[in-house]
């Protein structure tokens, strides 16, 4: 399977040159905005996501894909407090594009391997952001991730159910079923545990190789699994980390 590889400008790589038949135009980023640049000799200075393999600075020209006249490219950038996708067209030396708001799709099939590990946690901060911004009471999200390490949540109360892991703490409850390397994590908060819910996001993906998913909003666990941890339940078990 051909898998494309996704173009990200922003702040700190700010330049996407584009190899054109007639010349290089460049797609440059602009703080709120991205401005294109014809004819253009500035060297290269983007982010190249290959998406289950890796993220790299790069500073080579890109072709765009070309269908009889029209070139096209999709490119990614991370504007002042969003992520917006440019589906761009150029036909005839001209640019055209249309612009969409991005969430938290783009960051399925992210890979933290290469050299753009930190301009993708980057991104990573500005959607969740944007999701806390945009939700009110309640916070939850769904995680997928093939973790570098164990996952532990010291400090939280511990239950186990079967194969699966409940955490709590104050104003947020964490659900964690593991297979393999790849951990499923569910996180329901309320607002009064909202800097642990980013905490924990944040620090779940830092310790992740591969984002294989992840739904701001939505849960992967049964409602009645987190209830669980409220409600007196035979099946629940505590975990005495004292013994």
């Amino acid at each position: 399977m051909i898998v494309l590889p996704k173009f990200l400008v922003m702040r700190r790589h700010p330049v996407l040159p584009l190899k054109l038949d007639d010349g290089v135009l460049c797609i440059v980023h602009r703080d709120n905005y991205i401005d294109f640049i014809t004819p253009c000799n500035e060297t290269g200075n983007y982010v190249m996501l290959i998406p289950y393999q890796g993220s790299y600075v790069e500073s080579k020209p890109v072709r765009p894909i070309i269908w009889g006249d029209l070139s096209s490219i999709e490119v990614y950038a991370l504007l002042r407090g969003e992520l917006a996708l440019y589906e761009l067209s150029i036909r005839g030396g001209k640019a055209s594009y249309v612009r969409y708001r991005v969430n938290e799709e783009f960051l399925r099939g992210v890979s933290f391997y290469g050299n753009a590990a930190n301009e993708l946690l980057s991104v990573v901060d500005t959607v969740l952001r944007n999701y806390i911004k945009s939700s009110f009471m309640i916070y939850t999200a769904y995680l997928r991730l093939v973790m570098s390490s164990n996952v532990k949540f010291p400090g939280y109360r511990e239950y186990v159910r079967g194969r699966v892991r409940i955490y709590g703490n104050d104003g947020l409850v964490i659900v964690k079923e593991s297979s393999g390397d790849e951990a499923r994590v569910s996180l329901v908060s309320t607002i009064e545990g909202i800097n642990n819910f980013t905490s924990v996001i944040m620090s779940l993906i830092r310790s992740s190789r591969v984002i294989n998913d992840v739904r701001f909003g939505r849960i992967g666990h049964s409602v009645k699994l987190l209830l669980d941890v409220f409600i007196p339940n035979n099946l629940l078990t505590t975990v005495n980390k004292g013994a």
